[in-house]
């Protein structure tokens, strides 16, 4: 593998009380900025989330114990109006938190945002323009117990084809 934090990342739920500095949430803001995106637009933006209210109502809305949990949650945005492939740009930019949290001992998961109420809902707790489109929370925490890497025998040739399926 070119980084071993391909292989060491995992979907984190529990994390420990202890908050993570801002200088290693900029850092992964930061891999979010330098994710691949549509034209070169760079129409992202970034909320960071520690108010315990907050995380409660996200809680409330969308049952998830990790979002009560976690000492920080991301909020990638993207405005719509600006980029040709919203959806491809924010889930790039969360890869790049997620593979730069791994390097920095942090943990996370994705948390979708499916239903358009729940968006909407989210949209208005957080007082978000109607332009920006969001599809996820980042929970953020230092992880409370470490899970195994991927093994090579995770990966399944089986699952390459040749030309056609």
């Amino acid at each position: 593998m070119v980084i071993k934090e391909i292989t060491n990342r995992r979907s984190i739920r529990s994390y420990k009380k202890i908050r993570p500095s801002k200088d290693l949430i900029i850092e992964l803001i930061k891999a979010a900025q330098f994710a691949p995106n549509s034209h070169h637009n760079r129409s992202w933006e970034f909320i960071v989330v520690t108010d315990n209210r907050t995380k409660k109502q996200f809680y409330e809305l969308l049952g998830k114990n990790c979002l009560l949990e976690a000492p920080i949650i991301i909020v990638p945005l993207i405005d719509a109006t600006q980029s040709t492939s919203p959806t491809e740009d924010i889930s790039v930019a969360s890869e790049n938190i997620f593979i730069q949290a791994t390097y920095l001992g942090l943990g996370t998961v994705w948390n979708n945002i499916r239903k358009p109420k729940d968006r909407k809902e989210i949209k208005k707790i957080l007082k978000i323009p109607k332009k920006f489109m969001l599809i996820n929370l980042i929970p953020v925490g230092y992880p409370k117990t470490v899970r195994r890497a991927h093994l090579e025998t995770d990966f399944d040739p089986k699952k390459i084809h040749k030309e056609t399926f």
